[in-house]
């Protein structure tokens, strides 16, 4: 092999590396907006029913603080968990956009399709305990 050969094939392993990198970084990008999606729709979730279930569970606040103080401590908690992952993903965005960020991309792109999946199972399970919180006030009579 000549020396002009041998010159295209190294550029040739470079540019389809170079492309590999590239798809990666785009799917650890979409992947990582993904999260943020739901981590959105949580907290459009919860600032939905917080000033509702609060106002519920202030009713009964006398008769049974300790259910006011669980509904009052879940809605508080789910917001910060949220708003930290809102975050999270904002500082990702940061990462991702720089070159050298991550060594091995294919593995961020495992971790980030771990993440994806833990964080789409956010929003149905907070709405499942914001209903059975409804659920429960609506069957004590409580509105």
């Amino acid at each position: 092999m000549d020396f002009i050969s041998w010159l295209l094939a190294l550029i040739g392993i470079r540019s389809d590396r170079a492309m590999h990198q590239s798809d990666r970084r785009a799917e650890v990008a979409r992947l990582n907006a993904e999260v943020a999606g739901d981590v959105g729709r949580t907290l459009d979730i919860l600032s939905l029913a917080t000033p509702r279930l609060k106002r519920l569970a202030s009713q009964i606040a006398i008769d049974h603080p300790e259910i006011h103080l669980t509904v009052v401590k879940f809605l508080d908690e789910q917001q910060s968990f949220a708003l930290a992952l809102m975050r999270q993903t904002e500082e990702n965005k940061i990462k991702i956009a720089a070159a050298e960020s991550f060594p091995d991309w294919d593995k961020a792109v495992r971790d980030f399709q771990e993440w994806r999946i833990t964080a789409s199972r956010i929003p149905p399970w907070v709405q499942g305990i914001v209903d059975r919180y409804d659920a429960a006030f609506l069957e004590n009579g409580i509105r």
